[in-house]
């Protein structure tokens, strides 16, 4: 039998993982939302996942592993379930897990320096 390669990469992109938005929550004033997604995980040969959080403009996404219109964006290796996001103001948006280090971003966030919104990442108080 004869395997044509339009079969071969379906099957290779049908195992890359997920690309699945599993939350989206607006910002107070309705100009910015912060995205979740499950994305396979990066340069992982056993096909992972792993969250990724981005902060956008309202009417814009942002696929797996792209950081192309995210004003600010961040990974996390964990499960969402404990994931808090929450917007103290129209421009601030506190995001905390219980993986992060107190007092530090998380390993390999990205912000765009001239974001006009602020990430707190801190726990509830």
């Amino acid at each position: 039998m004869k395997k044509s390669p339009l079969l071969i990469l379906s099957v290779l992109l049908a195992a890359c993982g997920p690309d699945k938005l599993i939350s989206d929550l607006p910002s107070p004033n309705g100009q910015y939302h912060v995205e979740v997604r499950k994305c396979p995980e990066k340069g992982s040969i056993t096909w992972g996942e792993e969250i990724q959080v981005s902060l956008l403009e309202t009417g814009k996404s942002e696929k797996c592993h792209a950081v192309v219109r995210s004003l600010a964006q961040f990974d996390l290796r964990a499960s969402a379930d404990q994931l808090q996001l929450e917007w103290l103001s129209d421009t601030e948006l506190r995001a905390w897990h219980p993986s992060f280090e107190p007092g530090n971003q998380p390993n390999g966030s990205r912000l765009k320096h001239d974001a006009p919104v602020k990430m707190v990442f801190a726990p509830k108080r």
